[in-house]
């Protein structure tokens, strides 16, 4: 469990070189041939990138791999996963092997932190380091990189409330730690602009990849009530209880209504290809930038589409007028309003965010240590 002390937020105000021909040769000069011309070779870039739980996790680590693949569409770079590493020494150790069989990037997807980064900081002339949501300092060769995931959990939370009968909506999360009680809340305050007396269940189950741990919270959660459920554990198992129970889901990470046809209403989708390919080339032009000690990551922008985060397809079981209002809020998102102003209350109903102050991006990313109203949580 993340060690909780009271935080209170910041207030913001609201190219081809150019064709060139040879001059003919004088009539008495013997002639040359011209050499064939031909482009300076692709610049190799080994890119590695770690990843939790399985390669075949159905979530998490499938959609981490579009940004991957997408990334050899930059000439000279290939990239390869190494899967299941572990938040323990181990994954330092998997980290230099992998710099030491050639890998130039690494690319964390995982939280690992200073596992990465100590490692990082030793090969400063030798790896360019992405380490995922770390709000600790990064070293010269390293820059901390995630997403407004803040956002996509508060349009997932009106879809919840568009959709819930019962105004009890239930999350699968795996540990609590800031950027996961930022995602209960961000759910939460999406679901009270719908329904004001909206409530959030919460159950833990201290994985990231545990299948049968997911699908126990899962029941739980249906059996307390919550008749919308949304996931922060890596694969479908909390779409499938909702299938089998006849409640419905907003899925985090993936597009999950192939899987869940039935109870999926639309997805949040963590997609990082335009992002990676941009640092892949920043990479080869000499331009890598770090994060340094700012505390706060590369926030890969929001898009209506593929290529960066979005949102997925909609069940053909939701009204139109949902449809169109989680849409509206979306789009509201990306071109730059923010929906986390005050006043916003604790579980207590004390007043914790003046009316009119905003919470800025940094807040939102690792500050939020504490539950909004509306939120209970327990373990698996």
């Amino acid at each position: 469990m993340a060690a909780c002390s009271s935080s209170t937020p910041a207030a913001t105000e609201s190219a081809a070189p150019a064709a060139t021909e040879a001059a003919a040769p004088a009539a008495t000069e013997a002639a040359s041939a011209a050499p064939a011309a031909t482009e300076a070779p692709a610049t190799p870039l080994n890119v590695t990138w770690t990843y939790t739980g399985p390669e075949n996790d159905g979530g998490y680590n499938v959609i981490n791999e579009v940004a991957m693949n997408a990334m050899p569409s930059v000439p000279g770079v290939t990239v390869n996963g190494i899967y299941d590493v572990p938040y323990s020494d181990e994954a330092s150790q998997i980290i230099r092997q992998a710099i030491a069989n050639g890998a130039q990037v690494i690319v964390d997807t995982v939280g690992l932190g200073t596992l990465l980064t100590d490692v990082c900081a030793e090969n400063l002339d030798k790896v360019f380091c992405y380490s995922g949501a770390d709000a600790g300092p990064q070293p010269a060769n390293s820059a901390s990189w995630w997403l407004p995931d803040w956002d996509l959990g508060y349009a997932a939370g009106v879809a919840a409330g568009s959709m819930t009968k019962s105004n009890i909506i239930g999350m699968v999360v795996p540990y609590e730690i800031p950027i996961a009680v930022q995602a209960v809340n961000a759910y939460a305050l999406g679901c009270q602009s719908v329904k004001p007396e909206c409530e959030v269940k919460v159950v833990y189950t201290n994985s990231y990849f545990d299948p049968p741990a997911a699908t126990r919270a899962a029941k739980t959660l249906v059996n307390s009530g919550a008749d919308v459920l949304r996931n922060i554990t890596d694969d479908p198992s909390f779409c499938k209880v909702a299938e089998e129970a006849g409640v419905y889901a907003v899925g985090e990470y993936n597009d999950f209504s192939e899987q869940c046809p039935n109870s999926i209403i639309t997805s949040t989708i963590w997609d990082f290809s335009d992002y990676m390919i941009e640092e892949a080339n920043q990479i080869n032009a000499g331009k890598f930038t770090s994060t340094g000690d700012s505390g706060f990551p590369e926030v890969t922008p929001l898009k209506n589409g593929p290529g960066g985060p979005h949102l997925g397809t909609f069940g053909a079981f939701v009204p139109a007028d949902v449809k169109a209002k989680v849409e509206g809020v979306y789009t509201e998102m990306v071109d730059g309003k923010n929906f986390f102003v005050g006043p916003i209350y604790d579980q207590k109903g004390k007043e914790k965010v003046p009316a009119g102050t905003e919470l800025d991006d940094k807040f939102l990313f690792h500050g939020w240590d504490w539950y909004v109203k509306g939120v209970t949580a327990s373990e698996g």
